[in-house]
């Protein structure tokens, strides 16, 4: 994970990207709209990134270390662990809901959207080491870590998607969801650690 600082320029150009790609897809994203949105002149998107690549890979940079951030590390409290995972997890998802299936409808055909999309596949991994742990620790079902993921998250992410067809997001109870997991996952009695 990055632990970059981003400046007020590329604060504004970064969020820009997003909503570029929001408006058209990452495929027809443009420096000069991207410029355009941010308030900036298209020469500064090249000094600051060097390339439209260069640009969609730093925005999932900047997306993926936010996410880290709240996610955090493992503490050894299951329950603190899994609430701060879903909570960061449903935040991004709510965050960038116009914004997840531009993702899933380009990843497959789209070069520059697959070589970024490394950084969120960092923070799977950041994911999957913390439950593997718990795993190791014998407080979770052994699974492969992917799926353990998926079966945290993946609910999280299909409601992100499925919200932009609603007038009003979901809710989602974090505890209540973490709970919901642990009754397929955990392999002793869930009881809240204190």
């Amino acid at each position: 994970m990055s632990n970059r600082e981003w400046d007020a320029t590329q604060t504004a150009v970064l969020d820009a990207v997003i909503a570029c790609a929001n408006e058209s897809g990452f495929r027809s994203l443009t420096t000069r709209r991207v410029a355009e949105v941010a308030g900036v002149n298209e020469v500064t998107i090249f000094r600051r990134f060097g390339s439209k690549a260069q640009l969609i890979a730093a925005a999932f940079e900047r997306e993926a270390s936010e996410i880290g951030a709240q996610v955090g590390e493992y503490t050894g409290d299951l329950h603190a662990d899994l609430e701060r995972i879903v909570a960061a997890i449903w935040n991004a998802a709510g965050r960038r809901r116009l914004t997840i299936p531009v993702i899933l409808s380009e990843l497959a055909t789209n070069e520059e959207l697959r070589a970024a999309a490394g950084h969120s596949m960092n923070m799977v991994g950041k994911v999957a080491a913390i439950l593997a742990r718990y795993q190791n620790d014998g407080l979770l079902v052994k699974e492969p870590p992917l799926l353990a993921h998926a079966s945290l998250v993946g609910p999280l992410v299909f409601l992100g998607i499925v919200s932009r067809l609603l007038p009003e997001p979901p809710a989602v109870d974090i505890a209540d969801h973490v709970r919901r997991f642990l009754e397929g996952h955990a392999t002793g009695p869930l009881k809240k650690e204190k």
